[in-house]
């Protein structure tokens, strides 16, 4: 009888494997189109938004019109939508993914083995405290601040105040030495920006600054397992934004409305797994306790996201998408998108209970989901927008509805982000 030999027993093993996870991949697709077919339930429940033309509702002006259209060619786009599907039947949505790195990071753990190279897709450190984070290298950003400086221009030409603050990372710029400006120059690329903001008389707040100022412990500022930081963090930045109204623009708010022991607390105990713990599983940490802060006192505001088709009146719950907590799904779920609904391309906030008049423009990141609807409560008009979502021109927006003071608060991460104009999705495409 032939003997078979060790290596091609080996092969045909791996090919066997290899043919089963295409297998798989094929049929989780097909699974999804089918229900597709049958329901259209899951895209109602995700933070998906409808499709909505804005730069139609706001069109770009000449000379800052998207002029750099996409150059692709229709076999190139072909190309890699194929390759990002590819990617994600492969990946997210193959049958068992969730088992299969549970297992390699279980292997990890047993072995010992966290050696993780710094600036690779999906790298996790894991700090010496428990707590997950991520490290940004050096980059140039003048691009993006000369960005920013455009837009504070464009305001003072029309008489809108603007400001810009900047939040904190999970390195800590002043506790973390040995890590901050030696493995992670997030807060350096951070530091640059608002040397160029300070030169061309750009007015900025620093959170970091000023969370250090305020004795808070910084890593506790944010979960272990996500790179956001706490709601209850949101809402003392949602604080402060309100002093800064009142001090240095003369509005009429009250910050102290916005103390802590005038809000209730509903702790959903080990709910939140987030995104840097998803990705080196449950095998390498625990998930987070997630909290839900509700005011003491009365409010009454209307609420609009137009991507989502909500428009109602309500309380203050009604920024809330509480789908996202109704039930603990470690992989499947984003508890922190109960905030303000997640990322949404455009949402307004009128609070019914204010009549001082003042309209804010908040351009953001996710940070400001946990931040935007306590400032609101301050504020008779707020508008918040995420320029990766929303595809008009952000300049004509601010021309048609004239707000008295813009806000762009971005996390000191952001800043090291690379423009692309092309795909006007760039978190400094200001245009």
């Amino acid at each position: 009888m032939k003997k078979f030999k060790p290596a091609y027993v080996t092969s045909g093993f791996f090919l066997l494997m290899i043919v089963l996870l295409m297998f798989s991949a094929v049929c989780v697709y097909a699974a999804k189109k089918t229900n597709d077919i049958i329901s259209s339930s899951e895209e109602e429940t995700n933070t998906n938004e409808i499709k909505i033309d804005w730069e139609a509702l706001y069109p770009f002006e000449i000379g800052t019109q998207k002029e750099i259209e996409r150059r692709d060619t229709i076999f190139e786009r072909i190309y890699y939508h194929v390759k990002n599907k590819c990617e994600e039947y492969s990946t997210k949505r193959l049958i068992g993914y969730n088992s299969i790195v549970d297992c390699a990071k279980m292997y990890e753990e047993l072995v010992r083995w966290n050696m993780t190279s710094y600036y690779e897709y999906n790298g996790v450190i894991k700090l010496r405290d428990g707590y997950l984070t991520g490290f940004d290298r050096s980059v140039d950003i003048t691009e993006n601040a000369q960005s920013t400086i455009e837009l504070a221009e464009f305001c003072r030409e029309r008489g809108i105040e603007f400001f810009y603050a900047n939040l904190p990372v999970k390195t800590c710029i002043y506790e973390d030495k040995n890590i901050s400006g030696v493995l992670d120059f997030a807060n350096q690329n951070a530091d640059r920006f608002l040397a160029m903001l300070y030169d061309a008389g750009v007015k900025y707040y620093d959170f970091r600054k000023i969370l250090h100022e305020d004795g808070m412990n910084h890593h506790e500022a944010f979960y272990i397992t996500d790179h956001h930081w706490k709601a209850e963090t949101g809402l003392w930045a949602a604080r402060h934004i309100l002093k800064f109204l009142r001090d240095d623009y003369g509005w009429d708010v009250n910050p102290d409305m916005l103390n802590p022991d005038r809000f209730d607390y509903v702790i959903y105990p080990e709910w939140f797994l987030g995104s840097q713990g998803k990705k080196i599983t449950l095998e390498r940490t625990k998930p987070d306790d997630f909290t839900m802060i509700y005011p003491k006192f009365n409010t009454s505001i209307h609420y609009e996201i137009p991507g989502k088709e909500i428009n109602t009146n309500g309380d203050f719950t009604t920024t809330y998408n509480m789908e996202a907590v109704e039930s603990r799904d470690y992989y499947n779920k984003n508890p922190y998108g109960a905030y303000n609904y997640g990322d949404k391309s455009l949402i307004k906030i009128e609070n019914l209970m204010n009549t001082n008049g003042k309209k804010i423009l908040i351009i953001h990141d996710s940070f400001s989901n946990s931040l935007v609807p306590f400032a609101a409560m301050g504020v008779q008009y707020t508008y918040s927008i995420d320029v990766r979502h929303f595809t008009g021109s952000l300049r004509s927006y601010i021309s048609k509805h004239k707000p008295d003071v813009i806000a762009v608060i971005y996390h000191s991460g952001v800043t090291s982000v690379p423009m692309n104009l092309e795909s006007h999705n760039s978190m400094y495409d200001f245009r």
